[in-house]
């Protein structure tokens, strides 16, 4: 399996599971604030992960996330 591990500011550590991750988007919000959103296999908006980068530990938790994602689809 091929796992991510992410820290976000509200102490939250996650092991994301990258198999199961369906879909990812990845924009700016109409403030220019970095925005991660990531639905998973069962398809199930709501359980969705979402991250906005308004500060340093979410920002790199986005980075993180896109740095495993490349990772895993070379």
């Amino acid at each position: 399996m091929s796992f991510v591990r992410i820290e976000t500011s509200d102490n939250d550590t996650r092991w994301i599971n990258l198999l199961q991750v369906s879909r990812v988007t990845f924009g700016r919000d109409e403030s220019g604030v970095d925005v991660l959103v990531a639905v998973f296999a069962d398809g199930n908006v709501g359980d969705c992960l979402k991250i906005r980068g308004t500060d340093e530990v979410n920002r790199a938790a986005i980075l993180e996330f896109q740095r495993a994602l490349n990772h895993h689809c070379e």
